[in-house]
Parts: C-alpha cells; sequence; structure tokens
C-alpha cells in the first residue's frame, strides 16, 4: 500500500465500529480494498458517499497526496440507518445524495460546514440517533464469524426461519447470502491468522479451511489472488 492508513476504533457495542483515515502516497498505486462484511461511509472533503458491501476485492484509485475518512458500520447497522436494503448497494459506492433519502441528503450538505471535523461531527450525529439493528441478523453474523460455524440450514433452524427467508434478510442486512458471508468472514480470520502463525496452511486451518486448496479457491474467488500475494498485498 503506497498510502498510511490510521485506524480509530470505537467502543464494541456501539452503532459504529471504527473511524479511519487514508492519505494517499505521492505515487498512484491503487490501494487493494478486500471484501469485510462492512459498509463505511466515505468523505473525500466535497463528497459523502457510501460503499457498499463488496463480493470481491476493488483498487481504489487516489490521486497522489489526496485524503480520504470512513466511518464503519457494525454488522446489521448501516441498512437501518441508510433506509436501504444493502443488496441494492452491494460493490458500489454511491453518494448519499443519489439515494433520493431527504434526511441523508441533508447531513451530505452540512458536511463542509465541518471542515476538518466533518467525520467527527457525523460520528455524533449516528451515535446520538442510535439507529436500530436486526437482532437476528447480528446473530447470524456472530454464528458465521466462528471458525466452525453452522450449517446454513441449522443456523436458519436455530432462528425459527426457512432458508428462504434467511437468505432474504441476509441480503437486506449485509448485501449478500449467507454462504457469501460465510466465506468473506473467514477469509478475514486468514488474514487474522496469519500474523501470528508460522504458515499460510495452519492459519488457513485455524481461520476454518479444509485445506490448503479450499483456502485457494476462496482467495482467488473473493481476490483475483494466489493466497501469497494476497499475505504480501495485506503486508505492503
Amino acid at each position: 500500500m503506497s498510502g498510511r492508513y490510521r485506524q480509530h476504533d470505537f467502543a464494541l457495542g456501539q452503532s459504529l465500529l471504527c473511524r479511519w483515515d487514508y492519505v494517499q502516497g505521492a505515487q498512484t498505486t491503487p490501494a487493494l480494498v478486500l471484501p469485510d462484511a462492512c459498509v463505511d461511509l466515505l468523505w473525500d472533503g466535497i463528497r459523502l458517499s457510501v460503499a457498499g458491501p463488496d463480493t470481491r476485492a476493488q483498487y481504489a484509485r487516489l490521486a497522489p497526496d489526496s485524503r480520504l475518512q470512513g466511518l464503519r458500520f457494525a454488522p446489521t447497522v448501516a441498512a437501518c440507518w441508510l433506509g436501504t436494503p444493502l443488496h441494492v448497494l452491494a460493490n458500489h459506492r454511491i453518494e448519499l445524495r443519489d439515494l433520493g433519502i431527504p434526511r441523508l441528503t441533508g447531513l451530505a450538505d452540512r458536511m463542509g460546514e465541518h471542515g476538518p471535523q466533518a467525520m467527527a461531527w457525523l460520528a455524533g450525529r449516528i451515535f446520538a440517533e442510535a439507529p436500530t439493528h436486526d437482532d437476528a441478523m447480528q446473530a447470524v453474523h456472530a454464528h458465521l464469524s466462528d471458525a466452525r460455524p453452522l450449517s446454513i440450514a441449522q443456523l436458519a433452524g436455530e432462528l425459527g426461519l426457512t432458508e428462504r427467508t434467511l437468505l432474504r434478510r441476509c441480503d437486506d442486512a449485509f448485501g449478500y447470502g449467507p454462504k457469501t458471508l460465510a466465506r468473506i468472514l473467514r477469509l478475514q480470520r486468514f488474514l487474522h491468522a496469519q500474523r501470528s502463525t508460522p504458515t499460510l496452511l495452519n492459519a488457513a486451518l485455524d481461520a476454518g479451511y479444509y485445506d490448503a486448496a479450499q483456502l485457494a479457491g476462496e482467495a482467488r474467488r473473493l481476490t483475483g489472488l494466489t493466497p501469497t500475494q494476497l499475505v504480501l498485498q495485506v503486508a505492503g
């Protein structure tokens, strides 16, 4: 990564997970953005946008020395706060004004009034609003975050839902179905595990992959990279 990334985590249990800041370096090397089952609000000093949930890696192309700030929603909160099912936003970056929701347009219009503190002001507004969340879908996220999660059929039964209803509600809350969510969370567990695990295979097994072949296939599907390339990219 050619830029500088900094992150401030909020206390657990709040509507937002963190606030982050990214400054692009002098070079224009695109920044790798991996799918992480999250939704972010983005502020470039002019536009307030939402980065919908990604089903595959994307590359952010920023001007040299430019700055991008973000707020990351806690699981299932974004759909409630935006008033928009997340499958509509999947793999897109959309200005809040373009969603056509007056409340969001008003917030976007006021961002410029707060200068360098714009994102802190917006975070305060979101905390004060205390947007609702979907308890059942938060349970889905928690189950699928485990290295040995329940099967989709077991998960639906645990929640008293049909598999079809589970799929529909996951589409709204996360932007995609439970199988895709499980793959993305597993890849994130692998990236976390490899930082302190001696081999990629051990990290893969700790994350819940059956073997190296499954890791390689899912890494390629989600990022277009091999596991080794992916780890080097993240480390860089």
